[in-house]
């Protein structure tokens, strides 16, 4: 009777231990869900600003390198504070942290949902390394922009919407170098940023549809919404 009690009794734990278990696998993928919507609406932001900064690198590369840039400079001024803009998806890893640094990944019983919910990790890494690349090469073009243009030909920003595309530019605008040596090296450190850019948007584009596609097997897996 005693050995019958205490078996009970192991058993009667073990099963409160799988139920506080299963209830905190839930609130972290409860959790997850937030955190894949919030990386969605980054990820759509982004690629919106991505597609216009591309837009304009490739006009102020074309005009650089086809056109003369000195009778062309009024353009120049107006697509170059696009071209500064930084691109760059900032994910949410307020649930990642927590599953790897407390080995709480353990807790996914799904082991397809378990190897999903990694792969998706392990993408959002590949996109912060190319992000970290572009913005070095984003800054090594800066260094020669700045030896180029020159920001007292812009009129004032709006307040209200600092950040908006439109931004006069005054009519005696010029360059403060039109070297060519010095517009030819600053379109070799603006053309690799491109190709970094479009491949950048094209990560995203695929972490967005791994985000997609993990809301509904979380959904669908926990019978959330």
């Amino acid at each position: 009777m005693l050995f019958l009690a205490v078996f009970c009794g192991f058993l009667a734990e073990n099963f409160r231990e799988e139920q506080v278990e299963h209830h905190r696998e839930k609130q972290y993928m409860y959790s997850m869900l937030q955190d894949l919507r919030a990386d969605i609406t980054e990820i759509d932001s982004n690629l919106l600003l991505g597609l216009q900064v591309a837009v304009a690198l490739d006009s102020v590369i074309y005009i650089l390198n086809e056109e003369d840039p000195v009778k062309n400079v009024k353009r120049l001024y107006e697509k170059f504070p696009v071209v500064g803009r930084i691109v760059q998806a900032d994910f949410t890893d307020r649930t990642s942290s927590q599953l790897k640094s407390s080995g709480s990944l353990r807790l996914v019983r799904n082991a397809d949902l378990s190897d999903s919910i990694s792969s998706y990790w392990s993408r959002v890494a590949v996109d912060e390394e190319i992000a970290s690349l572009m913005f070095e090469v984003q800054g090594k073009a800066g260094d020669i922009a700045s030896q180029v243009f020159s920001m007292k030909y812009y009129g004032k920003r709006d307040p209200n919407n600092p950040l908006t595309k439109t931004i006069a530019v005054r009519d005696d605008a010029k360059l403060l170098d039109d070297n060519p040596k010095l517009i030819a090296q600053f379109v070799n450190r603006i053309t690799p940023r491109l190709g970094i850019l479009y491949n950048y948007l094209n990560n995203l584009r695929e972490t967005k549809m791994m985000a997609l596609r993990l809301i509904e097997f979380i959904k669908k897996e926990y019978h959330l919404k």
